[in-house]
């Protein structure tokens, strides 16, 4: 059971800090519940975008896919080649990361 609460708790904190699920100003309850509908259309988005990528990309992170948008849709500053580079040196520090702490096995507890 403590294994699972991790899990919900990582959800909402990637939706708080790339979705913009606590980045309201709602005066009333139909401004909110769109905004949340929103919010959640959005983890879904994500959510099959990792899913879609996880054979080539099994570190993808909701990071990784803001990213990317954000340097695709708008401009295009970088070359698709520079932000997969990018994306992939933070793939190497987080399994670098997770062999550090190959002790702890979070899937092994569900």
């Amino acid at each position: 059971m403590q294994a699972q609460r991790f899990w919900i708790e990582r959800a909402f904190q990637d939706a708080k800090s790339h979705i913009g699920m606590a980045q309201y100003q709602a005066r009333q309850w139909p401004s909110w519940h769109r905004h949340m509908a929103l919010v959640m259309m959005a983890m879904l988005f994500m959510l099959q975008e990792r899913f879609e990528h996880a054979d080539i990309y099994p570190l993808l992170s909701c990071y990784d896919i803001q990213i990317l948008l954000a340097t695709t849709l708008p401009d295009r500053r970088l070359s698709k080649e520079e932000i997969v580079r990018q994306m992939q040196v933070r793939h190497q520090q987080r399994q670098a990361s997770i062999e550090a702490g190959a002790g702890v096995d979070y899937r092994a507890s569900l």
